[in-house]
């Protein structure tokens, strides 16, 4: 694949990772609040998050 092709993926990496990096702030916000049911159910979101990533080829594929 060009390199070219690959900015889209590359924008929508960098959008995600700022994505994520903004909700660990929430929970650390949430946290340092005492509101921790809160925070534990942001963190919850935040592992299903990063579980699915990890699901997904390194590569994207053209299926």
């Amino acid at each position: 694949m060009h390199e070219s092709d690959m900015d889209p993926y590359r924008t929508s990496a960098l959008a995600l990772q700022k994505t994520l990096l903004n909700l660990r702030q929430q929970r650390d916000l949430l946290k340092s609040q005492g509101r921790d049911q809160e925070a534990d159910k942001l963190a919850r979101t935040i592992a299903g998050i990063e579980a699915t990533l990890r699901e997904i080829p390194d590569t994207p594929t053209l299926q």
